[in-house]
């Protein structure tokens, strides 16, 4: 059976862009930055699987995901370690989003999500699906040294704003396998370089469990693997004025914040205006990672027609 691709046709656009401020608390939603609508804010967040041996369980951080996605108001937003009632959840409290996702271990229901959201009032979904981390990507299976499937979900989405295509991306390399991240790394480069090719914006979001100074972070963004590549890290394309927040994305629900192993991606073409890294909440964790959020807007491309046109 192929699980890889599963397609829809519905309609969405996504909002205006409003500016995170100093604060990350919904009480508090920044004010317009007054850009061009077709500038674009996409988060990465792995929200912590449901663990209810956790010392801050889901049922307890649950309303600040949700109160931390609202205040920033992305218009695309990529999920981590979604268990099917945490996906639920979120599906249920963030209306304006259209999402998708599926089961790691199934290709439907079983297993952590890696979903994406994308706002209903901007863009149009053209086509969904996903692929596994492994030698066998069209169907659900263990890649490499992992010890668990790994399942990174996409949508090719049209911006009614630009009217440009977009591929959004999310994943979740492994934690155990070293070969794997660095195989995954290679893997995602390839579909990366598949859909510029076609003309298409790229976005990828993701827990990489891999510093910038490993190989599959080096391999993504074309500093190691001698074949270039299309993605690029934001937050050493901007300047250093509009780069704000910690260094590090994981902290383990303490206040000492470790290695960056979160990260927005996305092609050259993209300006990017900001790049931030949300603070630790002590005592309020939201998870054990950090939001990790860019604002850009991607260049006018001369029209080229797409294959088959």
């Amino acid at each position: 059976m192929r699980f890889a691709l599963t397609t829809s046709r519905r309609r969405f656009i996504l909002g205006g862009l409003t500016t995170l401020g100093a604060t990350t608390r919904a009480s508090a939603r920044g004010p317009s930055t007054g850009a061009r609508s077709d500038a674009l804010r996409a988060c990465s967040f792995n929200i912590r699987y449901d663990n209810p041996e956790d010392e801050y369980p889901w049922d307890e951080r649950r309303s600040r995901v949700v109160e931390t996605v609202m205040t920033l108001d992305p218009g695309l937003l990529g999920v981590q370690e979604a268990q099917p009632n945490q996906y639920d959840y979120l599906r249920k409290e963030l209306e304006d989003y259209e999402w998708y996702g599926v089961g790691r271990d199934d290709g439907d229901r079983e297993g952590e999500f890696v979903p994406i959201a994308w706002r209903k009032d901007r863009f149009e979904a053209l086509e969904t699906g996903a692929f596994w981390l492994s030698e066998t990507p069209r169907e659900p299976s263990v890649g490499w040294d992992a010890d668990l499937p790994r399942v990174t979900t996409w949508a090719s989405l049209s911006d009614r704003e630009t009217k440009k295509r977009v591929w959004f991306c999310n994943t979740h390399f492994s934690h155990v396998g070293e070969r794997a991240r660095r195989e995954s790394a290679r893997l995602l480069k390839r579909r990366a370089h598949e859909r510029a090719a076609d003309k298409e914006e790229v976005v990828i979001t993701g827990d990489f469990n891999s510093k910038p100074s490993d190989e599959p972070y080096q391999l993504l963004t074309g500093i190691a693997g001698g074949t270039g590549s299309p993605l690029v890290d934001p937050r050493r394309e901007t300047t250093t004025r509009s780069v704000h927040g910690p260094w590090g994305t994981f902290h383990g629900f303490t206040p000492e914040i470790e290695d960056r192993i979160d990260y927005v991606f996305t092609t050259e073409e993209a300006s990017v205006h900001e790049y931030r890294t949300l603070d630790v909440r002590a005592g309020e964790y939201r998870s054990d990672h950090l939001p990790v959020v860019a604002d850009f807007e991607f260049a006018p491309r001369p029209w080229l027609p797409r294959k088959g046109e």
